[in-house]
């Protein structure tokens, strides 16, 4: 099978993932927004922005180097595997101890007096299967094994939305049962880690060996972008915290479930870019490089804005019957960050390719820009407007972000900007061409 034909199915493998995995989280999503009510829905979504927000803020990026280093086949798998492990857990250790101190000096101020910090601490626990998930999920990547990647991740979805029902709806045990599914599916997940580490790559503690001149490497390159995935989650969660501040966590909760819905258009981008990263890392050719990008780029984008526009008309009838009439108010918040999440679709994909190319320096400073200008814009907005002000202030920084790298993609490239920006007519050949065949084939 040809290397263009490979990525086009690993894509439509990763796009399936990521469909079914959008209709899970809006199951889960749903389950959480009946049954824990505007604050309680609030107080999770804040509960587990802790240990998210700290995984990704410490992880070195570590993550990104291991998919980098195995494209390039630099170092052993064995080698990755057991220094990924030890790094993990020193990691989620120091991740611990500045949670630690974040929930007893300044958990009030961060996520709000009616969080307990209980619910906090809780999810500290979490931390070390954090880490080890995604640092090993991160192999599966790096080897563009993508039908176990998106096995995982949709197992660990189900078993999350499966276990809400149970304890919440079953036993109703309320936010407490949120949290307890939430630990127990990651628990549960980095247990079918080991087991498919170990039975399909042979991977294991004995035969693999620790590196320091690889964590070394691993956090020189992967510190830039790093520092761009710190700011692009800045830049994705400031709203929330935002709103915790000024507003209550009832209005967290309400645009959480706003922001939940409004990413779901960001499947195919997400997609796409899990099979682009590692594609662009293993090419040599500057050309074939810019065609890939540019085909996947301008086609995402095109798919994006026919998306966005059934979200718009349909977003306030269906957040009332997935969430509730409690919900609907969010309606409105949904329509104002939809051209930011039209246009970032292609950002995603841009940003992706360029860190693919070796150079995640040039993402970690377009990241900085944006999410200072994220944060202004909602120190100026959200005091005064709510979540409406948010939603503004978060489009508008999306917005920008993604004409940044368009500018950058065409200085770095020299592709036109229609090549990458305006959908062709080949491209829609090109799909019906691969689908035709597939209908041949079961035929």
């Amino acid at each position: 099978m040809s290397e263009n034909k490979v990525f086009f199915r690993n894509s439509l493998l990763t796009v399936a993932r990521q469909l079914s995995g959008i209709a899970i989280g809006l199951g889960t999503a749903m389950v959480t927004a009946r049954y824990l009510g505007t604050t309680g829905q609030g107080i999770y979504s804040l509960a587990i922005l802790l240990p998210t927000m700290l995984m990704l803020f410490l992880n070195l990026g570590i993550e990104v180097s291991t998919v980098y280093y195995i494209g390039r086949k630099e170092e052993t798998l064995g080698t990755i595997y057991k220094t990924n492990v030890i790094s993990a857990l020193v990691l989620s250790l120091v991740s611990f101890l500045i949670g630690t101190l974040l929930i007893v000096f300044a958990s009030d101020a961060l996520f709000g007096s009616d969080t307990p910090r209980g619910i906090l601490f809780l999810c500290l626990s979490i931390l070390p299967v954090l880490f080890l998930n995604i640092f090993l999920q991160s192999i599966y990547h790096g080897r563009q094994d993508f039908k176990r990647l998106t096995g995982v991740l949709f197992f660990s979805q189900l078993l999350t939305l499966l276990l809400m029902c149970l304890l919440i709806v079953v036993f109703q045990l309320g936010l407490l049962g949120a949290l307890i599914s939430t630990v127990t599916g990651h628990v549960t997940t980095l247990s079918v880690n080991w087991y498919l580490l170990r039975n399909n790559y042979g991977l294991n503690w004995k035969s693999s060996r620790f590196s320091l001149e690889y964590v070394k490497k691993s956090v020189l390159y992967g510190i830039k972008n790093h520092l761009s995935n710190v700011a692009t989650f800045l830049n994705y969660r400031a709203d929330l915290i935002m709103i915790a501040l000024f507003v209550n966590s009832a209005a967290v909760g309400i645009y959480a479930i706003s922001v939940s819905v409004a990413e779901q258009l960001w499947f195919l981008s997400r997609a796409v870019s899990m099979v682009l990263f590692p594609k662009i890392s293993s090419l040599t050719s500057e050309a074939e490089r810019n065609r890939l990008t540019s085909v996947v780029g301008r086609s995402v984008l095109a798919l994006s804005i026919v998306g966005g526009i059934f979200f718009y008309f349909l977003s306030g009838w269906f957040i009332t019957l997935m969430f509730g009439a409690d919900y609907a108010v969010g309606a409105l918040s949904l329509q104002l960050l939809l051209p930011g999440i039209i246009v970032g679709s292609l950002e995603r994909i841009i940003a992706n390719d360029i860190s693919g190319r070796g150079k995640p320096g040039i993402v970690m400073y377009v990241s900085f820009v944006t999410v200072s200008c994220n944060l202004l814009l909602n120190l100026l907005l959200v005091p005064r407007f709510g979540m409406i002000g948010a939603s503004i202030a978060t489009s508008t920084t999306y917005t920008l972000s993604s004409l940044i790298y368009v500018i950058i993609f065409k200085r770095l490239t020299g592709v036109a900007y229609k090549e990458f920006i305006i959908l062709q007519q080949d491209d829609l050949k090109l799909l019906a061409g691969y689908f035709r065949r597939k209908v041949r084939a079961v035929g």
